[in-house]
């Protein structure tokens, strides 16, 4: 009977991916959203490669919403397509918005990360993710590693930072960098905390001595809230 149940949820899973995948269907399991938010999302995974669930976007675009009252600007490091940079902008309003990527591809992995990722995966065109982005007049790309490249918001404050770099050194490079920067009651949302060893890692290795704590999602999220 286990079994049976087991088999059950794995077959569900399975149809749920690939609906999504060749539909662009958005699909929610026992959420209410709205219908514009319902379609926005399908929009954005027909636009471009959304590398996160349904879920998770929504998740996403509710957190900058609520964080809207919290003094600072936006980031996100990880860009690939722009497609989540999109749902962060559409529910961002008023705020400055800094997107990170290197547009080459995830940098040189470390023995921790290669389960999961291969060198120079999720490359995509600094000029396409610009266009796409471009009726966003709040949004500044950036093209290169984090944090090198995080020179001109050295002296800003954060309430929303989302994290989707993959690997160990990325994520411990960005924490190191936002942390110190996030306003109190800031969001911090990492992708991957809960399927990327290295992600988990670093994330744990990071807050070990925080007085925050680590909020795992139903996904494959992790959410931390500054003090």
């Amino acid at each position: 009977m286990k079994f049976l149940s087991y088999l059950r949820v794995k077959i569900g899973v399975a149809m749920v991916k690939l609906l999504r995948a060749r539909y662009a269907m958005v699909i929610f399991q026992g959420y209410k959203v709205s219908k514009t938010d319902y379609d926005f999302i399908s929009d954005v995974r027909q636009e471009k490669k959304l590398a996160i669930s349904d879920h998770e976007a929504y998740q996403i675009m509710m957190t900058v919403r609520r964080t809207a009252k919290i003094p600072g600007d936006i980031a996100e490091v990880g860009a690939y397509q722009g497609a989540s940079a999109k749902l962060i902008a559409h529910a961002a309003h008023s705020k400055n918005i800094h997107i990170f990527d290197t547009f080459d591809g995830l940098p040189p992995l470390l023995d921790i990360d290669r389960a999961v990722f291969h060198d120079k995966q999720f490359a995509a065109d600094f000029s396409d993710v610009s266009r796409y982005l471009s009726s966003f007049p709040s949004v500044t790309l950036y093209k290169g590693m984090f944090p090198e490249t995080a020179g001109p918001i050295a002296s800003k404050r954060f309430s929303f930072v989302h994290l989707d770099v993959d690997l160990y050194q990325s994520t411990k490079d960005s924490l190191e960098f936002f942390y110190p920067r996030m306003s109190s009651v800031g969001v911090i949302i990492s992708h991957d905390y809960l399927t990327a060893e290295g992600v988990t890692k670093a994330v744990d290795e990071f807050m070990a001595d925080k007085p925050e704590a680590v909020f795992e999602s139903s996904q494959q999220q992790c959410f931390i809230v500054k003090t």
